[in-house]
């Protein structure tokens, strides 16, 4: 379990457009990433009473400049947000909330290219895309992700989630590979048991 002042980061999120109603699963260690979304749906997830991350790249109508951004974190209370922009990371670490760059890794060329533009900052992990790729990266790419890490992408077969759980501090999944997880495994056993 990753915690960062405040900010807990569950294990596992699950990637929606927020357009409906969502309850976390009873149980488990569960957020809600809204993504490819609206300001609309932002604002009707805030304040629900469980974890919600936000890749803010994707939201109409947000702007990522200091004013949207403080919307955001400091007025919505979404502490949680990814950007493929280091502006935006390093702007959200500094209102106290929890940043993720998105880190492009389809071959090690563009691993090491995304993360040059990477800001430091304890509060500032990577948001690995896609998220597939993350348990056939050897130690020495893996030690170079500033952490926490979020596996973002692709991770549906229950044996990828399972190996991306074990490199990555969070893992986010479609409605349907959560549903087929769930369906085999105990909601706590699923989140808590891969928490190594």
């Amino acid at each position: 379990m990753y915690e960062a002042r405040g900010v807990h980061l569950p294990r596992v999120f699950e990637v929606s457009d927020g357009r409906a109603d969502w309850d976390p699963p009873k149980g488990a260690d569960i957020g809600l990433l809204l993504a490819h979304t609206s300001l609309t749906a932002l604002v009707h997830h805030a304040g629900r009473g469980y974890v919600v991350a936000v890749d803010s790249d994707s939201v109409e109508g947000l702007s990522d400049d200091a004013v949207g951004l403080e919307f955001l974190v400091m007025k919505l209370g979404f502490k949680i947000v990814l950007s493929h922009h280091a502006s935006v990371a390093a702007r959200v670490a500094e209102l106290g909330g929890l940043s993720f760059m998105q880190v492009f890794a389809l071959d090690s060329t563009g691993l090491r290219r995304s993360l040059e533009s990477h800001p430091p900052g304890e509060r500032i992990g990577s948001a690995v895309s896609p998220g597939l790729v993350l348990p056939h990266l050897g130690s020495d790419e893996l030690a170079l992700l500033p952490r926490p890490i979020l596996a973002y992408g692709l991770v549906e077969r229950p044996v990828d989630i399972v190996a991306c759980m074990r490199c990555a501090d969070s893992v986010v999944l479609s409605r349907d590979a959560l549903a087929h997880v769930l369906a085999r495994e105990s909601l706590a056993a699923f989140t808590a048991e891969r928490a190594s």
